[in-house]
């Protein structure tokens, strides 16, 4: 059950990088000739926004509380990791609503949207690095069977609305770009 649950996570962080991709691609269009798509962009946003806040990182929030009732040394990164989740979800909010608000051509406002995109995807990257080469590991070596089962039974088992079996509703537009993009790879 440990590396089901750590699997599950592990696929959902790929499929989030995934989306991080497309981020960058619409950012890096800010300095260039190309107009960045802003619906696209606030869409791929809006999904990091709430599927890991809902889902993803209070599953994680779970493992690591244990973690660091059992492994009092991983303290300090377990409140490290729990703070990068808050300050992700301020930087979509602001950038949520920069792309909402489609910031003009040679203006401030797509300079600031480019740095607060780059500390964002570097943020995001730092953490998903973090848990996935020392959180993940450590909690798999100690903690137990009765653990494992609290966390299961405490997780929310609430599908993808971007990547599971879904109608295409809000996410349409997100997902075919993602799935045309990776065909092309």
């Amino acid at each position: 059950m440990p590396s089901n649950i750590i699997d599950s996570l592990r696929r959902e962080h790929a499929n989030m990088r995934s989306v991080l991709v497309l981020i960058r691609q619409e950012l890096d269009k800010l300095v260039g000739d190309q107009e960045p798509n802003f619906v696209l962009l606030a869409n791929a946003l809006y999904y990091m926004r709430k599927f890991p806040s809902l889902v993803h990182h209070p599953k994680e929030d779970l493992i690591f509380e244990r973690l660091a009732a059992v492994d009092e040394g991983y303290k300090g990164e377990v409140e490290r990791v729990r703070q990068q989740h808050q300050d992700i979800y301020g930087l979509e909010e602001w950038l949520i609503e920069l792309a909402l608000n489609i910031p003009k051509r040679d203006t401030s406002g797509r300079n600031r949207m480019r740095e607060f995109g780059e500390h964002y995807l570097q943020t995001q990257r730092e953490h998903s690095e973090t848990e996935e080469r020392v959180l993940f590991p450590r909690a798999l070596q100690v903690l137990g069977s009765k653990d494992w089962a609290a966390v299961a039974h405490k997780s929310k088992d609430i599908e993808d609305p971007l990547f599971g079996e879904h109608g295409g509703e809000r996410y349409e537009l997100l997902y075919d770009h993602i799935m045309r993009e990776s065909s092309l790879a």
